[in-house]
């Protein structure tokens, strides 16, 4: 499935560092996703309220206000609250498990490279559309 099949959709990525955001959103346009960037998670909780996207990849470890806590504060607000978000972090081993409590959908190993990312982008928009 690729973007162009469910009709252009948005992902939000948000990292603090540019090399990442550049990387995900070369490897995501050229396979018809609209990429949003935010370098800071208050950026990204604003994107995220104003345009909506059909899912955010988000990093752990960020300064001001962490993964984790964006995404508990993005959980609280009617317009973000059903947005299917992805941790993309070096940080899985040990938080794991931890992170599916605490609103994520998926995480993926920033070690694991960006095709992972893709297909667990592309997943979790098939299971949320269902």
């Amino acid at each position: 499935m690729t973007a162009l099949e469910n009709h252009q959709k948005t992902v939000l990525v948000v990292d603090d560092s540019v090399e990442i955001l550049t990387a995900v959103r070369l490897s995501l346009e050229p396979k018809g996703f609209r990429v949003l960037e935010a370098n800071d998670p208050f950026t990204g909780v604003r994107l995220a309220a104003s345009r909506e996207p059909d899912a955010i990849v988000m990093d752990l470890d960020m300064p001001g206000m962490d993964g984790i806590e964006t995404v508990k504060y993005l959980k609280r607000i009617e317009k973000t609250r059903g947005i299917p978000v992805i941790a993309f972090t070096g940080q899985v081993h040990a938080l794991a498990g931890h992170l599916t409590e605490r609103g994520f959908e998926r995480v993926v190993d920033k070690s694991s490279g960006l095709e992972s990312l893709e297909s667990e982008i592309e997943d979790v928009l098939v299971h949320s559309a269902a």
